[in-house]
């Protein structure tokens, strides 16, 4: 039912003051799964760059929006299993030229819905890479065994490291030219 009167005009445009309520529903919308885009499609929403603005201007917004976020890619997590358990639409019924109907595999669907798992994913390990990236470890643990028959002493050391420093011009510079290139010198040779 209307509220107005006859004679009152109604607003133009969309909103664009900041109020609670509508930070509530446009954070309830998204991590219900909905985009920003979305959400600003609606003519009762305001604009995305609207709602930038005050993320930018407002603290509290800016971590009820983040938090928003977080639930948004825990929805996702949601979705994946949904969407790689449903089956239901994996065949699609086909008439022969004789007009036998028979099931076939729809691939097209199926592809489908691996993109949409993998596009989950992907926004999933890029915005909580700690949660959902892929984990990479570097064993970086190692052992120094001390054999005591093959130990050097001070002076042998000394000296490999003078021959080190003597050698190690000459080596930078055959590392320092291009792949292939030392092949083609020894040839002139």
């Amino acid at each position: 039912m209307n509220t107005r009167t006859r004679y009152e005009a109604a607003p133009i445009g969309r909103p664009s003051e900041f109020t609670q309520e509508t930070a509530d529903a446009i954070c309830h919308r998204i991590s219900e799964g909905e985009s920003l885009r979305q959400v600003c499609r609606d003519a009762d929403m305001p604009t995305r760059p609207t709602v930038y603005r005050w993320l930018q201007a407002m603290p509290s917004f800016r971590a009820q929006y983040r938090r928003a976020r977080e639930l948004l890619v825990e929805h996702w997590a949601d979705e994946l299993v949904d969407i790689a358990d449903d089956t239901a639409l994996d065949t699609v019924t086909k008439v022969t030229p004789q007009g036998r109907e028979y099931e076939a595999v729809d691939h097209e669907h199926i592809q489908r819905s691996k993109l949409r798992v993998d596009t989950r994913k992907w926004l999933m390990s890029k915005l909580c890479p700690r949660q959902y990236g892929d984990r990479v470890e570097h064993d970086v643990r190692g052992q120094i065994e001390h054999d005591h028959q093959h130990r050097l002493d001070d002076r042998e050391v000394v000296r490999r490291l003078a021959l080190f420093l003597v050698e190690a011009p000459a080596a930078l510079e055959v590392l320092a030219q291009p792949a292939g290139q030392d092949e083609e010198s020894r040839a002139d040779e």
